[in-house]
């Protein structure tokens, strides 16, 4: 997968977790208000706590779906998904009545019965939770399908080349670098260097793998282990051993591999500067 394309699927479950969370506090904030209603109508008390407690069932969704469609993601077989399905909704409906048991063991003066609580699980929420976990399967699948396929669409080969790279640092912060601020790469197996006038960010890759994502006439390879940015060359001079040295904006001084100069003066022709 590309850069570009990893950074179109974590924007993507992004969101579609962020929808989801919203539309869970939704459900509860309902139920609520269904149990406060009902309350009146009966001209019974109302107990904020107990009603939040059993509208945990929809908290639940939060874990749970996450663990599901993460064993779901590298699976083909519709029969195994099914199976998922299955074994989420019967975790799901018996991990309630659990938890409402275990908690109000703890926090309330009444201990709520562990099957009453499983009987009202499965008359309240069993519809609800098979079509909540059959639709997320099938949006999520649905949206995987439509990524991977993207890049081989004729509309998009022309939009290939990437213009930022998303980086995680050590403390799982992503950042996303603009390509155009960038001097140079570096090898630094297994990891490669991206270098910008006053910052260094650690990338997770390969120099190959960025190459062939980067516009080749922005960014060529000097260097089985440099790829350069054009754009940011002041000098190229030479060794006279068939060897270059560049200086960068930054003057920084890169050597241009003989193996690589033909390639490089193809591409940097076009900045009508002559190699010395």
């Amino acid at each position: 997968m590309t850069l570009q394309a990893t950074h179109t699927v974590f924007n993507s479950r992004l969101k579609m977790r962020t929808v989801f969370t919203a539309c869970l506090v939704l459900f509860i904030t309902v139920n609520v208000l269904i149990d406060y209603l009902s309350t009146l109508s009966q001209n019974s008390a109302f107990y904020l706590s107990e009603s939040l407690l059993f509208s945990s069932y929809w908290i639940l969704f939060l874990p749970l779906l996450t663990l599901f469609l993460k064993l779901t993601e590298k699976k083909d077989k519709i029969a195994i998904k099914i199976l998922l399905i299955g074994g989420a909704i019967a975790f799901h409906l018996l991990s309630y009545p659990a938890l409402i048991w275990i908690v109000s063991k703890i926090f309330y003066s009444h201990t709520f019965s562990y099957w009453q609580t499983f009987n009202f699980g499965i008359s309240a929420y069993l519809i609800k939770t098979i079509i909540i976990y059959g639709f997320m399967l099938i949006a999520f699948s649905l949206s995987n399908q439509k990524i991977q396929t993207a890049p081989l669409s004729p509309s998009n080969e022309k939009k290939a080349y990437i213009n930022s790279i998303l980086i995680s640092d050590s403390t799982n912060r992503k950042t996303v670098v603009a390509v155009n601020d960038i001097l140079y790469f570096s090898a630094n197996s297994p990891y490669v260097n991206i270098y910008q006038l006053s910052k260094k960010h650690l990338y997770s890759g390969t120099l190959k793998s960025l190459e062939v994502q980067l516009d080749n006439k922005q960014f060529v390879r000097i260097h089985k282990s440099y790829i350069v940015n054009i754009n940011k060359i002041i000098s190229v001079r030479s060794r006279q051993n068939g060897d270059y040295d560049i200086t960068l904006t930054d003057d920084t001084v890169l050597r241009l591999s003989r193996n690589y100069a033909k390639n490089f003066k193809l591409h940097f022709s076009a900045h009508q500067l002559s190699l010395k």
